[in-house]
């Protein structure tokens, strides 16, 4: 199973997906849920699934049995019983889907607790897409009868923007009206895209009730969703987009910086110099810690690596104190080593230990110091420092903090796509949302930089539990801090397609990868078995490293084209005088390469035919290239003059 763990970094392959098709319905049946419910090929419904979420947040994988799958010229059905949790001791669920030709669809969902078990939240999800939904009008229907109409708003929503929910119908297009009505307990909408999920949510349990809660044994509960199409004789019209994004005019691409979760990671870095030299990133992204294993460590490492790669260093300190005059000694002591180990950070930023958690807007946080006293603390301790404001953890904690643009010189946050789900095609959805995310970020702090990440596949921290699911390593699981797909190409077409949703955004400066470990760049051995890697040599370049390197290199060079067109991803740009490009495939199939406007390109294919051969090359050369397609999950890089 080779090709699949250089495409996705295990040989562990996800269920089979069906599609089921009835009159102008159709719907495909994905392992447990109901996924891309679609009439006449407009997608109305993102999904219908059942979930269970644990106290911490956490999703666990259902077993299934007992699938039965009926499909006719009237109507499809599915019939399957999920298991949540250790048998004996968990949830039992018995789910029915089906869908007949004149345009009715429903999900029901029987559930019993094998004991009294605790729960966040365990029941039915609608997943509504964002084309035809989001910036259209919709007429929502409380549990108390009254009816509404509203515009679901392009700017994401913190909180809840429907509550209390018993039906909401929508218009994807012209003539056609999609009704989704809830039964079986109270039901209220988030907005998704706050995670970088690509919809809105629709779920069970509201989340102002108290939580976790049990379900009890005593008597089943019962749960349905029930959708009306309501659509006139001929085909209806394809869907416009949600959003316009911005066009690629000139904008600078941000410059590249390597995550250290800790400083221990630059004395990692430094084992592997050949391959830190060649990956020249632009800036050094350092998580200061002081509470994790009882200090921060030897900073000359740091110092090293500084010089040998030429990055300037970027630091966000995570402080412990209650108080300012806690927070000024720990700034204060953090000057002290920088300037012991002859280091001058670029840019700094402090952190409340509390921002790594996540609060409800409005909802009352612990005693921490203000946004204000950290930053005259910095500027303190720093004056030759800009100084960085945002959160630590997601845009989610962004958007709901919302930090006074007034105090900083530029703002960051990150995102990790597996906060919800951790399957191949939701991870590669969520960059349907990522200009989403930046057109909030852009209206909430104007011309102020903006930077993204650290950012990943997996999660470096979990602000919803104590921390990010422990999970077998070759497993795909949500909120997982180590994600085999990240060693995959999988990984590195996906950061091509981040780089093209947000490129022309200008964002200042984008950060990814790490030296090793979960997140690295590098193969290193691992507390666990790795097929193919642990065959290579220590130090072997995953895919993500050469498109880290890329990246890295156009950075600060001016954007002519950034954009995802069916299963392409592609950003070109000028630097210098040189016209450059990537073009990443996003999906398990090849793909046929468009015009990149570059006449006799030279280039480097990264595929499942190279990945293994360039896994020895830090800084493989270019060379003339004659190629057509692009492989699963493939990256090309490419330049040359322009055509």
């Amino acid at each position: 199973m080779t090709r699949d763990t250089l495409l996705f970094g295990t040989s562990k392959a996800e269920a089979a997906k069906r599609v089921l098709r009835a009159g102008r319905l159709e719907a495909t049946w994905d392992d447990g849920a109901l996924r891309w419910i679609r009439w006449d090929g407009v997608e109305i419904i993102r999904g219908i699934l059942f979930l269970v979420r644990t106290p911490g947040w956490g999703t666990p994988v259902p077993t299934l049995s007992d699938v039965e799958i009926t499909e006719t010229a009237a109507g499809f059905s599915v019939a399957v019983n999920a298991h949540f949790g250790t048998p004996g001791e968990g949830v039992a669920v018995a789910l029915r889907y089906a869908g007949e030709a004149d345009g009715h669809v429903e999900a029901r969902a029987t559930i019993r607790a094998e004991v009294p078990f605790e729960t966040n939240r365990a029941g039915l999800i609608v997943l509504h897409p964002l084309d035809g939904v989001i910036a259209r009008e919709a007429t929502l229907e409380h549990a108390d009868g009254t009816v509404r109409d509203v515009t679901i708003p392009k700017q994401l929503s913190p909180g809840q923007p429907a509550m209390d929910l018993r039906a909401m119908t929508h218009r994807p297009v012209e003539g056609l009206s999609v009704c989704t009505r809830f039964e079986g307990d109270v039901f209220e909408m988030e907005d998704h895209r706050n995670w970088s999920d690509a919809s809105l949510k629709t779920y069970n349990r509201p989340i102002g009730l108290p939580h976790p809660y049990l379900l009890s044994v005593e008597e089943p509960v019962v749960q349905t969703v029930t959708i009306t199409i309501d659509s006139p004789a001929e085909p209806v019209a394809q869907v416009a987009p949600a959003l316009v994004e911005p066009e690629a005019d000139g904008q600078p691409l941000p410059v590249y910086a390597l995550p250290l979760d800790t400083p221990a990671g630059a004395a990692d870095a430094l084992r592997h110099v050949e391959a830190m030299t060649a990956l020249a990133p632009q800036r050094l992204l350092l998580r200061w810690d002081p509470s994790v294993d009882g200090g921060t460590g030897d900073l000359a490492p740091l110092a090293r690596l500084m010089e040998v790669t030429g990055a300037a260093l970027e630091i966000q300190t995570i402080v412990s104190a209650e108080d300012a005059r806690g927070l000024a000694q720990e700034i204060d002591d953090l000057a002290q080593s920088l300037t012991a180990a002859g280091i001058a950070p670029a840019a700094v930023a402090a952190f409340p230990k509390i921002d790594e958690q996540s609060f409800q807007p409005g909802q009352e946080r612990p005693p921490h110091p203000s946004d204000p006293e950290i930053a005259s603390a910095l500027g303190r301790a720093f004056p030759d420092a800009r100084l960085i404001g945002g959160t630590p953890a997601f845009f989610t904690e962004f958007n709901r903090k919302r930090p006074d643009t007034a105090l900083w010189s530029g703002l960051t946050f990150g995102t990790s796509p597996v906060v919800h789900a951790a399957d191949d095609s939701s991870v590669m959805e969520t960059l349907q949302a990522l200009p989403h995310i930046l057109t909030t970020a852009r209206e909430l702090v104007g011309d102020l930089p903006v930077s993204v990440g650290p950012t990943g596949i997996g999660m470096r921290l979990n602000p919803y539990g104590a921390a990010p699911t422990v999970n077998d390593p070759d497993d795909r699981a949500g909120m997982a801090g180590r994600d085999p797909r990240q060693r995959g190409l999988f990984a590195a077409a996906w950061t091509v397609g981040y780089l093209a949703r947000i490129a022309a955004f200008a964002p200042e400066r984008f950060a990814f990868g790490a030296p090793t470990g979960p997140f690295g760049l590098l193969s290193t051995a691992q507390d666990h078995a790795r097929a193919v890697w642990d065959d290579l040599p220590d130090g072997a370049c995953y895919p993500l490293y050469h498109v880290a390197r890329w990246i890295a290199g156009a950075g600060g060079g001016r954007l002519l084209r950034a954009e995802i067109t069916g299963p392409l991803a592609i950003v070109s740009w000028d630097a210098s005088g040189v016209r450059s490009a990537l073009v990443a495939n996003l999906s398990s199939e090849p793909a046929d390469l468009p015009d990149i406007g570059l006449r006799a390109p030279k280039g480097v294919c990264l595929d499942e035919t190279t990945a293994i051969s360039l896994s020895s090359e830090p800084a493989p050369e270019p060379r003339h290239l004659s190629l057509d397609r692009i492989g699963a999950f493939g990256v090309l890089y490419l330049k040359g003059p322009a055509a």
